[in-house]
């Protein structure tokens, strides 16, 4: 990697020159000038070390893709004898959706490490170039984390497929999981139903939660419905309380859906959010793409909280 062509030149200078021509202050041009700088001098050294450094780290985020797309191979591979079901093919598409953006994205980052890299020519530039290897670095540091987290995702989605019982057990614990929802949905329900003047964001934040639930039911219902002619081509069991547990849900969902549309007519700001959710909403089948469905609900939540509403947690519906 050869040096880039810039002269020795002091430090204080070049934060004298670009603070004349942007609107940064002078220790924050200062600091981010840091790693091209020896002995107050920005030097050509510094400024080769800097680059090295961050192509470096860049590297490994590429290795981690690479190891990841290695995996995402065998992966796929080992889940060709599994049935052609949903369950299998949305989290097939899922995880190549998910490495594909990893690939583009530390593609993208090589490409800002070479502009960085070249734009050397001018104090602003030379600032600029400090800023953005500082963002490639931690940009790069995401990948490698996303990347790790992909392949372990990957690894664990390759033993689901090759187990029954992994199968069998996950859907348990995700139903498990709903009626803990479900249960603190209904103590926000009775509380509101206690009191003469209902609170109209908790009462807006229940509803949002029970328009989740009922995506989260009737999914666990397609998952288990999949799961189930799974078991039954190979000749295993399956849990057979499994059934009843969702039909209960879907009862006692209803029940607090119906019991939070009982009461005051919402106002405007409240009606409209709904209104939007249920929009998005209505249009989401199982198997449901969660991430989407998380977006939705949290940009509603965000609307009603830029016209005055409390920022409280966002609602999530805890699947994948």
């Amino acid at each position: 990697m050869s040096e880039p062509a810039t002269a020795a030149t002091p430090l204080d200078e070049l934060i004298d020159a670009v603070s004349e021509r942007t609107d940064e202050e002078p220790e924050s041009i200062r600091t981010w000038l840091d790693p091209f700088t020896e002995d107050r001098t920005v030097t050509p050294a510094a400024i080769e070390s800097s680059v090295t450094d961050v192509a470096q780290v860049l590297a490994t985020a590429e290795t981690r893709v690479d190891l990841a797309t290695r995996t995402h191979e065998e992966t796929t591979a080992a889940a060709d004898d599994a049935p052609d079901l949903d369950i299998v093919d949305v989290r097939r598409r899922a995880f190549g959706d998910r490495l594909e953006d990893l690939q583009a994205d530390v593609e993208a980052l090589g490409d800002r490490l070479g502009e960085a890299r070249s734009g050397l020519d001018s104090p602003v530039s030379m600032y600029r170039a400090a800023v953005d290897l500082h963002e490639i670095t931690t940009d790069a540091q995401d990948v490698v984390r996303v990347a790790h987290d992909l392949e372990t995702e990957l690894e664990a989605f390759e033993a689901w497929v090759n187990s029954a019982n992994r199968r069998h057990d996950g859907l348990v614990d995700e139903i498990d999981a709903a009626e803990e929802s479900v249960a603190a949905v209904a103590e926000t329900v009775a509380s509101l139903r206690e009191s003469d003047d209902p609170d109209l964001e908790r009462r807006f934040e229940a509803t949002l939660q029970t328009r989740v639930l009922e995506l989260v039911v009737a999914d666990l219902c397609a998952e288990a419905n999949d799961l189930r002619a799974w078991a039954d081509r190979d000749g295993v069991s399956f849990p057979g309380d499994v059934d009843e547990r969702l039909d209960d849900l879907e009862a006692a969902v209803a029940d607090h859906a119906d019991a939070l549309a009982d009461g005051p007519e919402w106002d405007d700001r409240f009606d409209e959010r709904l209104d939007a959710l249920d929009a998005e909403l209505d249009a989401v089948e199982p198997p449901v793409a969660w991430a989407r469905v998380d977006e939705t609900v949290s940009a509603a939540r965000s609307a009603l909280s830029d016209d005055g509403a409390p920022a409280d947690e966002p609602v999530s519906s805890g699947r994948k």
